[in-house]
């Protein structure tokens, strides 16, 4: 089975480099992006995952 990679969501400050807000662990970056806007969103999203690594 894969294992999840870490993606880090930052936010941007005008003058300074980006301040790190959170981590999420994703297999891919689209689920990244999902997990994230329901962060912000606070909604709760479950993901599964199968035997054989895919993720629904």
């Amino acid at each position: 089975m894969r294992n999840p990679k870490p993606f880090t969501v930052l936010q941007p400050i005008p003058g300074q480099s980006p301040k790190p807000l959170f981590t999420v662990y994703a297999y891919s970056l689209d689920q990244a992006r999902a997990l994230v806007a329901a962060k912000i969103a606070g909604e709760t999203i479950v993901v599964a995952v199968t035997q054989d690594g895919a993720t629904r």
